[in-house]
């Protein structure tokens, strides 16, 4: 059964699936929290460097501290 925690992550994620749906974006178009991928996604930050391809071009784990 899912918590209530994991429907919003759950949630989060088709929001940030259909935003990043609409085609390519620049900058301005990633909200507060996001980084915005080579590919034009945007991903929340946290997905940022924890060596999960979250981008699809791998680009959220470039220069990272390892």
């Amino acid at each position: 059964m899912w918590t209530e925690v994991g429907k919003l992550v759950l949630f989060h994620l088709l929001l940030t699936e259909l935003h990043c749906a609409k085609g390519t974006h620049t900058e301005s178009e990633c909200e507060t929290g996001q980084f915005q991928c080579k590919n034009g996604r945007c991903i929340p930050t946290l997905w940022r460097c924890d060596d999960d391809d979250d981008c699809s071009d791998n680009s959220d784990e470039e220069n990272c501290r390892k």
